[in-house]
Parts: C-alpha cells; sequence; structure tokens
C-alpha cells in the first residue's frame, strides 16, 4: 500500500512578482495545473495522495481533496521540505510506504514504472539531463551510480554509490527529479532529521540516509521531465509589477521601451476584455472561447490572434484551470 504526498507549500521566489501572488503548482503545463497532472497519474494507480501548502496559497487549492495547510505565510516562516514531509506523517498518521514529489516538477511519464520498481529501500527518480544543454547541473542534486558514465546506463534501476546537491563538477550527467519513495521504516530517521533542524532540502535528507549507511536506490524515468519554474516566458516577468488580481484573472505588467507586455492567467470561467492598444495575443497554455465583433472562435495554446485597432474583443476560458497569454500592448 502507497500513499501520495505532493509538496506545494514553496512561495515561488525564484519568480519574483508571479510568486508573491501565484503558487508554482497552478502553473499549466500541457493543458492542466502542475498540481492537477500529478494528482491524475496517482490517482490512475489508486495512490491516496495529501496535498501540503501554505496559508498564503489555501485558495488556490481549495478545490481539491486532502490538502494540509500548513501556518506560513511568507518565506521565512515556511516548513521546508523535508519538515513539510515529517508533519504530514505525523499530522495524517502515515504508516504506509510514502510517494512524495514536488509540485513544481512535469513528468510526461505516468510514473506507473517507478512504483512498480520499488524494492523496500527508499528510491530516487532519476534523470538524464546530459543531452540537454539547457540544464545548469551544478546547481542540481546529481548521482553517481555502477555506469552512471554512460547512456543508456545498463539497468534503469540501480543502487546509489553517491548523492550530492549541488556540486561542481557535478558527479554525472543524471539528476534527482524531486520525486521518492520512502519504506515507513525510515520514518523515525525522518523526524529525528526535522527535529534537528539540518539542511532541508529533500536531497541532502538522501545524503544523511546514505551517510547511515541506509541503501538508497534510483530509478531513471522514461520521458521528459523539468522544473516547470524554470520557463522563459515567467522568468522574463520576475521583475514585473501586479495590475490586476481578481475573481477572472491575475496579470502582470512588464515595459520594455516604448513596448508593454501583460501575462495574463484567465481563471476558468473568467472572462477577458482586451483593452485599447493589445496588437497581439500570444497563447501559451490553455484554451478560450473568443469573440470578436459577432464572431466566435475558439483559440488554443501555443496560437497566436493580431487584434484589429478598434476591434471590441472578449476571451472566455470556459474548461482550463487557467488559460495563459501574453499580450503586446502599443501606445
Amino acid at each position: 500500500m502507497v500513499k501520495g504526498l505532493i509538496l506545494a507549500g514553496g512561495f515561488a521566489t525564484r519568480l519574483g512578482t508571479i510568486g508573491e501572488v501565484f503558487p508554482k503548482a497552478m502553473l499549466m503545463v500541457e493543458g492542466d495545473t502542475l498540481v492537477g497532472h500529478l494528482l491524475s497519474k496517482l490517482e490512475k494507480m489508486g495512490i491516496e495522495t495529501v496535498i501540503t501548502t501554505n496559508r498564503r496559497f489555501a485558495d488556490f487549492f481549495r478545490p481539491y481533496p486532502n490538502v494540509l495547510v500548513e501556518g506560513a505565510t511568507r518565506e521565512e516562516e515556511k516548513l521546508g521540505a523535508v519538515t513539510a514531509i515529517a508533519n504530514a506523517v505525523r499530522e495524517r498518521g502515515i504508516e504506509e510506504d510514502l510517494l512524495v514529489v514536488c509540485a513544481d516538477n512535469y513528468f510526461s511519464s505516468d510514473l506507473r514504472g517507478f512504483v512498480s520498481s520499488y524494492q523496500g529501500d527508499p528510491t530516487v527518480g532519476i534523470y538524464y539531463a546530459g543531452g540537454d544543454p539547457g540544464m545548469r547541473l551544478q546547481e542540481m542534486a546529481t548521482v553517481k551510480f555502477c555506469g552512471s558514465e554512460l547512456y543508456p546506463p545498463p539497468a534503469r534501476n540501480f543502487c546509489l554509490e553517491e548523492f550530492r546537491e549541488k556540486v561542481d563538477p557535478p558527479l554525472s550527467p543524471y539528476v534527482s527529479t524531486g520525486l521518492y519513495l520512502f519504506p515507513p521504516r525510515i520514518f523515525p530517521v525522518l523526524l529525528e532529521y526535522s527535529a534537528e533542524k539540518k539542511r532541508d532540502a529533500p536531497g541532502f535528507f538522501i545524503q544523511h540516509l546514505m551517510e547511515r549507511g541506509i541503501a538508497v536506490r534510483g530509478y531513471l524515468l522514461e520521458g521528459e521531465w523539468f522544473d516547470a519554474s524554470y520557463q522563459n516566458y515567467l522568468l522574463m516577468f520576475k521583475d514585473s509589477k501586479l495590475v490586476r488580481k481578481d475573481e477572472d484573472v491575475i496579470q502582470f505588467r512588464r515595459e520594455s521601451g516604448d513596448t508593454v507586455m501583460l501575462l495574463s492567467f484567465l481563471r476558468k470561467g473568467g472572462m477577458y476584455h482586451v483593452s485599447r492598444g493589445e496588437r497581439l495575443l500570444f497563447f501559451i497554455e490553455g484554451g478560450v472561447e473568443m469573440k470578436m465583433g459577432m464572431k466566435r472562435t475558439r483559440v488554443r495554446g501555443k496560437e497566436v490572434v493580431e487584434v484589429p485597432p478598434g476591434e471590441e474583443i472578449s476571451l472566455l476560458n470556459a474548461t482550463h484551470p487557467y488559460s495563459v497569454f501574453l499580450s503586446l500592448k502599443i501606445g
């Protein structure tokens, strides 16, 4: 029996202004929120899941069952990932094997291979990042195992020989993904580690387990994996200004010379009226029903719409948790 735990208690400081008002777990990727993707994968495997979040973002998670709200309202108060795991184990009385995943991760695979590889030892989801020049391995947790100098490795499931957070040079091109499976026999170690307030990133806890002589295994994930908060359009608006937050839209503004860029998160059921001066709409995720004059059309993610001068346009998000679009405003 496996229980699931999605860690969504962070404050997304990397995203600047966006992270101050919008949780990473609600970022859209491939038509759904990150937390939506994860819950769907776990539900299909029959895994009951707890979501942990903080008090500031609690309202975003009201539609989801089994949410554990931590008391933090700002970065300085948050529990940290390992302490959040320990807190969930205590608060929910978890005694089963525990599948833990950080909510800022996107996995294209269904995670069944990872779960079925479990042999009773702490297990870490591993990804081969050697073919991605955009990944800074020295800023990630890298691993060493028999065959880690090869791609593909001799086996998809292996015993880890070494695990290090953020070392330069990295141990190998294989990185930890923020996906873990913990047996209940290590919970006492987890609670002790948390109580001593050691370094709270999950990778440091994995190092701690290995230093104590506890065997830790790795599983090479299939498909694509990435930390969604590194998407370029989000980082571009890190220093933006929040200009709207209501039941329909969360919107950020960034200026570059004579051009104003607006990044909008249109909530499900929300309506957006295109303002004067918005000339181009770049739809990033989700989709909308667009009304232009008397004409109605469906616009999906990855499409671009040119706005004719003087034309009244409204956008309705009827189906997606959020529809995300960028508009250019000139003059």
